[in-house]
C-alpha cells in the first residue's frame, strides 16, 4: 500500500494485457497519490532493429506474444461504482530503457501495405530521427500515452481495444502532460492500467502504428465520489479546452463523433449551466474534434472539445 502524497513507481515488469476485474491489484493508494508507470512499448520491447520485419500480423506476433502491454493495475482506495477517477498527467519520459522509437508496416496493416517494413526511430531530447531514402529527418517529439483506462463492470477486455465508458487504447493526441482524463468506477478500486507511449502520431492513426516507445509516466490521481454516476464515457480537459472522447470498437467513426458530441453537449448544461438549445448551438459555433485512429478492423476513436474561452460560467465539480 502506498500514502496520499507518496510517488510510488509501477515496474513495467508488473503489466497485463487487458482491463478487468480479474486481475488483481499490484498495489493500492489513496486518492492525491502520485504514481510513475514504467512501460514498454506496444511490442515489448523486443522489435530492436530494422532488420526485423515481418510480412504479415501473425509473424510479428510469434515474437511479441500480444499488443499493448499495460503497468499496473492500481487500485484506488474507496473508489467504488458510481464514483470517477481523475489522471493528471505530470511528465513523459520517453525512451528510459531503450532511447528510440519503432514503427513497422505489414501486409495486413491496411491502405494496401504490400511488405514488411521496421524503421527504429533514435530519440534525442526533443527530437526523434526517422530514418528516410534521403535522410533522417528531424521531427519533434510530441508524446502522448495511448492507452488508460479502468476495469469494465463486465467482462474485460484486451488492452489493444477500447471501452466506451473505461477508457483504454484510445490512442488521444491530447492525453498529454498537462491533460487530465476522468474515467467512470465500474468496479472497487477502480483498477487503472497505463501504457502504449508514443513519441509522435498523426491524427487518425491511419496505418494503426505510431512512433511508438518506452517510457516513465508520471501522473496524479485523485477521487471524485459519486461524479461516474452521470457519465457516459471520459472525459478529457486540457488548460484551454474541455473535451469528450467517443471510444467504443468496432463501430463506425461517426458513431464514436456522435457520443462524444453528446457527452459534451451534457457537459455544456450540467457543468456550464447552459440550456439544451444553447449548449447545441455552441456545439456548431466553437467545437473541435480530432479523429485518434481510424483504423482498419473496428478501431476508431474521436475527441471532441471546446475552448474554455467559451465556458466563462464553468461550474466546480459536485
Amino acid at each position: 500500500m502506498a500514502e496520499a502524497g507518496t510517488a510510488v513507481r509501477v515496474p513495467r515488469v508488473l503489466h497485463e494485457f487487458a482491463f478487468g476485474a480479474r486481475v488483481a491489484p499490484v498495489l493500492e493508494v489513496d486518492s492525491g497519490a502520485t504514481l510513475v508507470f514504467e512501460t514498454l512499448d506496444c511490442f515489448s520491447n523486443r522489435v530492436e532493429s530494422p532488420d526485423q520485419r515481418f510480412a504479415h500480423e501473425s509473424e510479428l506476433l510469434e515474437l511479441i506474444g500480444a499488443f499493448n502491454p499495460v503497468a499496473g493495475p492500481i487500485a484506488i482506495r474507496g473508489a467504488v461504482p458510481g464514483d470517477a477517477l481523475a489522471v493528471t498527467i505530470q511528465e513523459i519520459q520517453l525512451g528510459p530503457v531503450a532511447p528510440y522509437a519503432v514503427t513497422l508496416i505489414h501486409a495486413d496493416a491496411g491502405l494496401g501495405a504490400p511488405y514488411g517494413d521496421t524503421r527504429i526511430c533514435p530519440i534525442a531530447g526533443e527530437t526523434v530521427w526517422f530514418p528516410t531514402s534521403r535522410g533522417d529527418l528531424p521531427l519533434p517529439v510530441r508524446a502522448m500515452v495511448g492507452s488508460l483506462g479502468v476495469a469494465p463492470a463486465g467482462d474485460g477486455f484486451p488492452s489493444l481495444l477500447s471501452h466506451p465508458r473505461c477508457g483504454g487504447n484510445m490512442d488521444c493526441q491530447a492525453l498529454r502532460v498537462g491533460s487530465t482524463l476522468v474515467l467512470p468506477v465500474e468496479v472497487d478500486g477502480g483498477l487503472l492500467s497505463l501504457g502504449d507511449v508514443h513519441a509522435l502520431m498523426g491524427d487518425a492513426e491511419i496505418t494503426g502504428t505510431a512512433l511508438e516507445t518506452n517510457a516513465d509516466v508520471t501522473v496524479t490521481v485523485e477521487l471524485l465520489p459519486g461524479a461516474g454516476r452521470r457519465m457516459a464515457g471520459p472525459y478529457l480537459d486540457e488548460p484551454d479546452r474541455i473535451g469528450t472522447v467517443g471510444c467504443a470498437h468496432g463501430v463506425e467513426i461517426g458513431d464514436n463523433l456522435r457520443a462524444a458530441m453528446g457527452e459534451l453537449r451534457r457537459r455544456l448544461i450540467d457543468d456550464c449551466g447552459y440550456f439544451p438549445a444553447e449548449a447545441h448551438h455552441l456545439l456548431g459555433a466553437v467545437a473541435e474534434v480530432t479523429v485518434n485512429q481510424c483504423v482498419h478492423g473496428g478501431w476508431s476513436s474521436v475527441h471532441t472539445a471546446i475552448p474554455r474561452y467559451a465556458l466563462p460560467h464553468m461550474l466546480e465539480p459536485s
